[in-house]
């Protein structure tokens, strides 16, 4: 089964094959489970993506039938151990599907644990918490042509304050290009693995349907960067992540495991990010 709220990415090939890595032949019908992708930055509101799993048959699916595996009608909800807020479903052309569950009501803040619970029509209920580290601050980048090509460029992040105890997550949007942040390619790192300065490269995000993809920026690009402090947990996450998308490609090493996941009664994941956002222009 495949599910496929990130079909936007090779992120999402990879959750498409990791949160359903299937056992069964062609053919076979399965249950499908619910699938959450969900995140509270620093400072920004609560997001979160509903859908089931998309069984894997030998029957021709249209990616217009791929809307009818979102979960439109749960009762989605955020607590901060204070109150609890009730998420509202709206259309969101940044997604694909274009449909999210959010609040204006509701803004993270480091230190804090986050409930989320999701209860939809069918009874299926889905519980997970997550805790927001406290966000590094992006000293400065550094922009390098890349070899034998004039119009690359790569780019590279210098991370403030780190420290060995913390993980890190890059999220890029190149300005002009449809879908907002998308996990940036190759964009993980453990804080003991980086260099005293704490260089780190940044690179886009990479579409499903790309079959040329260069991890480097063009001459001219708007890049928007988001830096997430992240706990070891979502650490395994994107690790497994980025693993698949990796080798999900490479037939003689496939890729067979559910990624990695903190949701109780369903697949997927529910983060806190400490986010620090900048931007830059690639130079010529």
């Amino acid at each position: 089964m495949i599910s496929f709220r990130l079909l936007r990415a090779v992120p999402a090939l990879a959750v498409a094959l990791a949160f359903a890595a299937c056992e069964r032949g062609f053919g076979d019908a399965a249950e499908p489970q619910l699938v959450v992708e969900g995140w509270i930055d620093s400072g920004g509101f609560p997001v979160v993506m509903l859908s089931r799993t998309v069984p894997i048959t030998d029957e021709y699916r249209p990616t217009s039938e791929l809307a009818d595996y979102v979960e439109r009608w749960a009762r989605v909800a955020v607590a901060d151990g204070q109150r609890e807020v009730v998420l509202v479903g709206r259309h969101d052309a940044d997604c694909f599907p274009p449909y999210v569950y959010t609040t204006s009501d509701l803004r993270g803040e480091p230190g804090h644990t986050y409930r989320l619970t999701v209860d939809c029509t069918d009874g299926t209920h889905a519980e997970a918490t997550a805790t927001i580290p406290e966000p590094a601050p992006i000293d400065s980048f550094a922009v390098e042509p890349v070899a034998h090509a004039d119009s690359l460029h790569q780019v590279y992040a210098f991370v403030g304050g780190r420290r060995d105890s913390c993980f890190y997550k890059l999220f890029t949007h190149v300005l002009g290009k449809p879908y907002g942040y998308m996990s940036a390619y190759l964009g993980i790192a453990e804080g003991r693995m980086l260099p005293a300065d704490g260089k780190m490269p940044v690179n886009p995000g990479r579409l499903n349907i790309d079959s040329d993809f260069t991890p480097c920026f063009e001459a001219g690009d708007t890049v928007m960067v988001k830096l997430a402090s992240i706990t070891e947990e979502a650490y395994r996450f994107w690790r497994d992540f980025e693993d698949m998308t990796t080798l999900s490609r490479n037939p003689l090493f496939p890729v067979t495991n559910n990624l990695h996941s903190n949701i109780d009664g369903g697949l997927g994941y529910w983060f806190g990010y400490g986010a620090c956002f900048a931007t830059l222009t690639v130079g010529p």
